[in-house]
């Protein structure tokens, strides 16, 4: 669909591998930096994973590196979990004795694959990490890691992030471009919460006697 719409291939061409790793490339930049940007791509995996904290340490490295942010973690004390207050590092900042010891009531995740924990844990525990997880890598033959209702937008938006590489005139980008941003409040508009319709209640209604059949209830 990309290289159509860049006129690159016609109907009934084949794509040529270089031209298609181009589009590969862009897609899976533009998946990671759109996901980063903000919680509107609709394509949200919900991942389980345990991991270690040690006893009189501050922190700990969660042996992972697709997190893309953590949504709920539970630290386990002696036969139940109990919830962590995951904070900002507004928040962090003005706790004021970070030296304090016991069990962990809330944590500071670094932005990489490290948690700060606070009070310091005073025995080895584990913590479990429900995270959002970053969009897998594109790749020839493997399906786009975005849901199949963004696909028509995603076209647009990579036609012209790759518009230059196939060496679109002035005139062309700056209609990909106009495209792309309308393509981008298309994918937004997904993400927003939708709710069922319920039965609509006609009140006051009456059939019309008057022989007009533009009268209705009017």
């Amino acid at each position: 669909m990309v290289l159509r719409k860049l006129g690159v291939i016609g109907a009934s061409t084949s794509v040529v591998s270089v031209d298609a790793d181009i589009v590969y490339e862009a897609i899976d930049l533009r998946l990671k930096e759109m996901h980063r940007l903000g919680i509107y791509w609709r394509k949200v995996d919900e991942v389980p994973f345990v991991f270690s904290v040690g006893s009189a340490v501050a922190s700990a490295h969660v042996l992972t590196t697709d997190i893309q942010f953590p949504i709920l973690l539970t630290i386990r004390d002696g036969s139940s979990d109990e919830m962590l207050e995951i904070v900002g590092t507004q928040e962090w900042a003005a706790i004021p004795d970070k030296t304090r010891t016991g069990l962990p009531e809330k944590a500071l995740w670094a932005g990489s694959d490290e948690f700060f924990f606070y009070p310091i844990p005073v025995a080895n525990t584990s913590v479990r990490l429900t995270y959002e997880r970053i969009a897998n890598d594109t790749t020839a033959g493997s399906a786009v890691d975005a849901d199949v209702s963004m696909m028509r937008w995603l076209k647009d938006i990579i036609a012209y992030d790759i518009g230059d590489d196939f060496g679109m005139d002035e005139q062309r980008m700056q209609r990909f471009m106009k495209e792309a941003q309308i393509a981008e409040k298309n994918i937004r508009q997904l993400s927003v919460e939708h709710k069922s319709y319920g039965p609509v209640a006609v009140d006051g209604w009456e059939y019309p006697t008057s022989g007009r059949e533009t009268d209705y209830g009017m």
